[in-house]
């Protein structure tokens, strides 16, 4: 078990999904960034609407920034040099560090997206995620197979993010009498456009949406690691959220989510649609079958 365990965390693997995901997470920060800027000084600024402490956050620690503009600039940086990998360690901690600097300066402008986004900047950090697809791979020659415990982290985490979800929705009335979607879908200043009246107030729709969201977030939390329904498991995923994008405003929620399973595609198939044919794979790539999903087990092929 304990072996099994090991070669799961650490046996190197083919890097292609850290990469997926460090220039996914890297798009996201610089939308999320360029989206911030027309309310910097109102949310950020000395002179915007919390001057100064954020009022009720006695005992928590906020982040003072002299020039928010400048912070951000510096945050959109730093999201380029991720989405192309150049010095991408290093791109990666500045950019969760400004992150956590920007969010904390005021907590009460924030959704769960923000954190959302946070947390996976914080995961890229902790990768190898210029090995493949960057600049820096491009300097050293082409890519190595690499530990992946930091994926495997982030995999964890979609996990049980759907787990208590989940958990904490079986707990609320409006979602064991099947109106939780029905009333979302009638609150008038997260609706990203007006929902027709009829479809809005429907108890049968209202049921089969909210009980069907239950369903697919259950399905999530052991499917995304099955070879067999992972691809069915990301497309009810990537509906749900599409679905919640379409008709919520909930920042950059569902797209966070959505990147996060780009964690569970195998690198085979990501360089089958990214490498173009004849280029070189990484080094090593024949001693080992380990795809760097979750699911495959890494074997040395060279033992008899």
């Amino acid at each position: 078990m304990i072996a099994a365990w090991r070669r799961w965390a650490f046996a190197p693997v083919d890097t292609a999904p850290m990469a997926a995901v460090r220039i996914a997470c890297g798009l996201l920060v610089l939308g999320w960034t360029v989206s911030l800027l027309p309310d910097a000084q109102a949310f950020l600024g000395g002179d915007g609407l919390t001057p100064g402490a954020v009022p009720g956050t006695q005992g928590w620690w906020t982040v003072p920034l002299v020039s928010p503009y400048g912070v951000l600039v510096l945050l959109a940086a730093g999201a380029v040099a991720l989405v192309v990998g150049w010095h991408t360690r290093v791109a990666s901690i500045l950019v969760a560090f400004l992150l956590v600097a920007v969010q904390r300066r005021d907590v009460y402008v924030l959704n769960s997206g923000d954190l959302l986004l946070r947390a996976l900047a914080l995961f890229v950090a902790l990768m190898p995620a210029g090995e493949t697809w960057s600049l820096d791979a491009r300097r050293r020659g082409g890519s190595q197979l690499r530990a992946p415990w930091g994926l495997r982290l982030l995999q964890l985490q979609v996990s049980a993010l759907y787990l208590f979800s989940v958990t904490a929705k079986l707990h609320g009335t409006s979602w064991q009498d099947g109106s939780a979607v029905g009333k979302a879908l009638q609150l008038e200043d997260l609706q990203r456009f007006v929902v027709p009246q009829e479809v809005a107030t429907s108890v049968t729709l209202s049921a089969l949406l909210t009980y069907g969201t239950l369903l697919v977030e259950a399905f999530l939390v052991i499917g995304l690691w099955l070879p067999r329904t992972r691809w069915w498991a990301m497309a009810a995923g990537v509906a749900v959220h599409l679905g919640i994008e379409a008709t919520l405003l909930v920042g950059w929620f569902s797209l966070a989510v959505i990147a996060c399973y780009l964690a569970f595609v195998p690198a085979t198939v990501l360089r089958a649609v990214v490498t173009p044919a004849g280029e070189q794979l990484p080094h090593g790539a024949g001693v080992t079958s380990g795809d760097g999903d979750g699911a495959c087990e890494d074997v040395d092929l060279r033992r008899p």
